[in-house]
């Protein structure tokens, strides 16, 4: 039974159960899995307690189990798409490079895989003009590099991301054509939420130039 590393909520006497049945628990894989699992459903819970809780299991595997370097590059994808999202960059990078240079030497793993598309967008929620090339590169390398965006919304966002970088970096031709991809796309996108944006993000968005400004409409 696997129930013991599946609890949705969190408490001391919770996770006291399951730091005892881990430390009981073979083989080593199981292990991995148990702290995987529920580090990533105490961290997609809304209780802010409960995601360091996530946090600290998370982090416990990388450290603890380096020779299992696909579950840590999943982990890794993971903990960099949480402060991503919450627009906590500090600790959102080093955990983005990690999984890129996990892509790089290996493939695309788990369930995001979009460190490179992130880490490009950072750079240019951050203002960081010197850094402004790295962000074009990551972004028009990810096709290139294994990256695959199936959905009308996936491909909204890529769009959106190419042409506010091109905006920065003067390629204009580059930012009117991909703004327009992405404005054409919205008007296609049924359900608003799938383009949105967390919270945080978008009050970061709002500080940049709309992509009918880019456009040139």
């Amino acid at each position: 039974m696997s129930d013991w590393y599946r609890n949705k909520i969190w408490d001391e006497s919770i996770e006291s159960d399951f730091l005892n049945r881990l430390q009981n628990t073979m083989p080593e894989e199981i292990q991995v899995t148990a702290l995987k699992v529920q580090g990533d459903l105490w961290l997609k819970s809304r209780d802010e307690t409960t995601q360091q809780a996530g946090i600290t299991l998370l982090q416990k595997l990388i450290h603890n189990y380096p020779q299992e370097i696909y579950e840590v590059a999943t982990v890794q994808d993971i903990l960099g798409d949480y402060y991503y999202q919450r627009a906590d960059f500090d600790n959102a990078e080093p955990y983005l490079y990690a999984a890129l240079g996990f892509y790089k030497a290996n493939k695309r793993i788990g369930v995001i895989r979009k460190a490179d598309l992130m880490l490009a967008e950072i750079i240019l929620l951050r203002n960081a003009s010197s850094r402004l090339e790295e962000a074009w590169k990551l972004a028009t390398g990810f096709p290139d590099s294994g990256g695959s965006l199936s959905e009308d919304h996936e491909q909204y966002n890529y769009y959106e991301l190419l042409a506010r970088i091109a905006y920065r970096t003067d390629r204009k031709p580059d930012a009117i054509e991909y703004a327009a991809r992405a404005i054409a796309l919205a008007q296609t996108i049924e359900l608003d939420f799938m383009i949105a944006k967390s919270a945080d993000l978008e009050k970061l968005y709002l500080q940049q130039p709309s992509l009918e400004i880019i456009a040139g409409q």
